[in-house]
């Protein structure tokens, strides 16, 4: 339990030689749903998804011959783990009373939930600033651990070396000159990506990044990440 606000730490509060005095807290202005598949109203803690493909191009079948025969292939698996963040604000009640109150600031209690939401914008660009590797570490408040932020194929985010459900050739979310490394390959070169059965897919934009990033990105409540 941390110390409460005091008098002692926020006087300004009390002198009667200053008219106004101002919140300046976080500004509501979320990025991560832009970049993120978000789903709300989670009630288990872990959750577990797969898929299962369509089938791949159809062949020509010529006079009085068998059709090809193909099937479904399985697609990868993966956890979600619910994780809860918090903080807690607390004050005196001569401070509440003669200083938060009396300035008409009750308003500033909304910054504890204000924190976790930009705890939540933080750790998602955290994921995309760490995409090249499969684990980092990170630092908040309540001390410091290590994220495993793996896809369901078992390789980080930005990988040249991304396998295929049906074990066919593996494939890249990386475009590189030899020196710089970009990942807009799902962007910029959208016609040219095969799908999990080697199939030009026009709807990657949906199949492959929010595919691969929902291992981050099951979201419960804004209290959570």
């Amino acid at each position: 339990m941390p110390n409460p606000l005091n008098i002692s730490d926020a006087v300004d509060l009390t002198d009667v030689a200053i008219q106004d005095i101002w919140i300046k807290g976080s500004e509501k202005n979320p990025l991560y749903e832009q970049y993120f598949n978000v789903e709300t109203g989670v009630t288990d803690y872990l959750i577990k998804d797969s898929s299962i493909s369509g089938l791949g191009y159809a062949g020509r079948i010529v006079e009085n011959a068998a059709v090809t025969a193909a099937s479904p292939v399985q697609g990868f698996d993966r956890t979600y783990t619910q994780v809860q963040y918090g903080i807690l604000m607390s004050f005196t009640k001569l401070v509440w009373y003669f200083g938060i109150k009396k300035r008409k600031m009750e308003e500033i209690v909304n910054e504890a939930r204000r924190a976790v939401e930009d705890m939540r914008e933080l750790r998602c660009a955290d994921r995309l600033d760490n995409s090249f590797s499969t684990t980092y570490s990170v630092n908040d408040i309540s001390g410091n651990y290590t994220a495993t932020i793996t896809g369901g194929d078992g390789l980080a985010f930005a990988s040249a070396s991304h396998t295929r459900e049906d074990g066919g050739t593996s494939w890249s979310n990386r475009v590189t000159d030899g020196t710089t490394v970009n990942m807009d390959y799902s962007l910029v070169h959208i016609k040219s990506l095969l799908n999990n059965l080697e199939n030009l897919t026009t709807y990657l934009y949906h199949t492959f990044v929010y595919g691969m990033m929902a291992v981050w990105t099951r979201q419960p409540e804004a209290s959570t990440l």
